[in-house]
């Protein structure tokens, strides 16, 4: 089993559409997933097909808590075959006062049997709940969009895994992939960003995927990019970027 997190401490830096194509990715592999949402907003989950009206008992906060387990609080998800969901909704704000979650994830999530990977998507701020993601993952990968300000949270993850997470919770750990996205070749920035990326990250950068309105359309349609637009220029995108990542790991 792999555990992946994707993270940023921003909103809109594309963390979660990054994480649905990776569940995507995964399954169209023959993977089992099990895509853990982490943040309140339940944005994952939307994307891989849950809606206010889908039989959810359990959900991801029950998970942490140890209220419930993953085998109970799964559900499949309705856009991606040979995925499974735990449903983020808003008790997970209430887990960044909860201490005791912090290793939830990293002393659970490698006894489970039932998946082969697991996706996790975070909240967009580096707390308790963020840091557990980050402590049980195995591949680290931040969604940089192609935008200054995204790029500065990226040091700032940086520094939060080398204080918080690497000296106790997780020995050694880093960011292991940044994927730029948002990314559009006729602009200044954007080739500045990339290329500096790829200057400061070297062997870590994927291949940039483009901005798409295709992005935010899946996303009413409850999908992955990849399965709302698979003929896209952004969907093939995803599907370099991710490939990359996930080739690296099954070598």
């Amino acid at each position: 089993m792999t555990i992946y997190t994707v993270a940023l401490s921003k909103g809109g830096s594309t963390k979660t559409t990054t994480a649905a194509d990776l569940v995507s990715a995964l399954a169209d592999r023959g993977r089992k997933v099990l895509a853990i949402d982490l943040d309140q907003q339940g944005n994952l989950s939307t994307r891989l097909g849950l809606t206010d009206q889908s039989p959810v008992d359990s959900v991801a906060s029950d998970v942490l808590l140890g209220t419930a387990t993953a085998e109970q609080a799964a559900v499949p998800a309705p856009s991606v075959e040979g995925a499974w969901v735990l449903a983020g909704t808003h008790d997970l704000a209430e887990l960044d006062q909860r201490p005791e979650v912090i290793t939830a994830l990293r002393d659970y999530l490698p006894e489970l049997m039932d998946w082969d990977d697991v996706v996790i998507d975070t909240p967009p701020a580096l707390g308790l709940v963020t840091l557990a993601a980050l402590a049980a993952a195995d591949q680290i990968i931040a969604a940089v969009a192609c935008e200054t300000e995204a790029y500065d949270q990226l040091t700032r993850l940086q520094d939060v895994i080398s204080v918080r997470v690497a000296p106790r919770l997780r020995r050694g750990q880093a960011i292991h992939w940044i994927v730029p996205t948002r990314h559009d070749p006729r602009r200044l920035l954007d080739r500045d960003v990339v290329e500096q990326l790829l200057e400061q990250w070297p062997g870590r950068v994927t291949s940039p995927i483009r901005e798409a309105v295709a992005a935010r359309d899946a996303y009413t349609a409850g999908l992955p990019v990849s399965r709302y637009a698979p003929t896209s220029g952004i969907a093939a995108d995803y599907r370099a970027a991710l490939a990359t990542i996930i080739d690296a790991q099954e070598a």
